[in-house]
């Protein structure tokens, strides 16, 4: 496959035809050439030629040479193809400002004439996905959420990173419960990485996404297969600015995340996040799950951990933990 048909099409998302690029491509290695040269070999009917050269001259991509026949010459592709970029960007900024215009058309003619303009009922896994992506991309200050098992598909969150790499502040709260699931750990520590500020709680009630706070997302129901299949997207309203409360006093009472990832001074790495999977209660299972060791490794682990701080109770290591990481 030639070169030329790879990239026929590229310009099309700044208004340039296949057609058209076709034949700006082929100027561009044969500058002054005349219509009948442009087209030779290509199968390109004079007519069709004729008009695609048109349209490249109307959108400053070529220009002609006087006289007969005419001869063509390319404009350079940085300062021609960059034009129709800024009128492009003009163009897209003109449509963003006219969706709100029509936006506050559309609140105000709808305003409290139905329940669905403060809620509005989302059925099906997917379009819950789509539409939580499609808040969360579009983010402009801030995200905070509730995070709690079970989950469904992958875990990873490219729209998280992609928002922090914007500078969108990104808050969230996660269930201790959630720190069993296998690699929970290493996310929730490469989303800090990334700039996420993440505190965990024993009781989070639900899943629930808030975006710039004005517009909520959460499940319809609480546990159950069914409570994936049905979510609510809240709109602004008591029922919106109830739900940031809820989070903001939750976020207060959390433990904070990064604290227990930096609290301390461990001898061993290892040491280090035994201690902060204790401190979440955590059981022995459930922490040989989160490190990928054995139960046997995990025992041996926490007994020298209580060997080291001088207790000889469960209960008595968690109290020196907790001073060890508030300290």
């Amino acid at each position: 496959m030639s070169r030329e048909r790879v990239d026929e099409g590229r310009l099309s998302v700044v208004g340039v035809t296949a057609l058209d690029e076709q034949l700006y491509r082929r100027l561009l290695t044969a500058p002054g050439s005349t219509l009948a040269e442009l087209t030779a070999g290509t199968g390109i009917g004079t007519t069709r030629a004729r008009q695609a050269v048109a349209r490249l001259e109307r959108c400053g991509l070529v220009s002609r040479r006087p006289g007969v026949p005419a001869r063509f010459i390319p404009a350079p592709p940085d300062v021609a193809v960059g034009s129709l970029i800024a009128r492009r960007q003009d163009e897209l900024e003109r449509a963003r400002l006219e969706a709100e215009s029509l936006l506050a058309d559309f609140h105000q003619g709808t305003r409290y004439e139905h329940s669905s303009q403060v809620v509005e009922l989302i059925s099906g896994q997917a379009a819950i996905s789509q539409r939580a992506a499609q808040l969360m991309s579009g983010a402009e200050h801030e995200v905070v959420l509730f995070d709690k098992p079970p989950y469904v598909g992958a875990q990873d969150n490219p729209d998280e990173m992609d928002a922090l790499a914007r500078g969108v502040r990104w808050r969230a709260i996660y269930s201790t419960e959630s720190l069993t699931e296998p690699g929970q750990l290493a996310r929730m520590t490469a989303f800090r990485d990334a700039g996420e500020q993440a505190r965990l709680s024993p009781v989070v009630p639900t899943k629930l996404v808030i975006v710039d706070r004005r517009l909520a997302l959460m499940p319809l129901g609480v546990d159950g297969s069914d409570a994936a299949q049905t979510a609510v997207l809240v709109h602004p309203s008591s029922l919106l600015s109830l739900l940031v409360t809820h989070f903001d006093g939750m976020w207060e009472r959390s433990i904070s995340f990064d604290q227990h990832l930096n609290g301390g001074q461990p001898p061993a790495k290892s040491e280090q996040r035994v201690l902060q999977l204790l401190s979440a209660g955590l059981k022995d299972e459930a922490i040989a799950r989160q490190l990928g060791i054995s139960l046997r490794t995990t025992r041996r682990w926490i007994a020298q951990v209580m060997a080291d701080r001088g207790v000889t109770t469960r209960f008595q290591l968690g109290l020196v933990v907790a001073r060890e990481l508030t300290s």
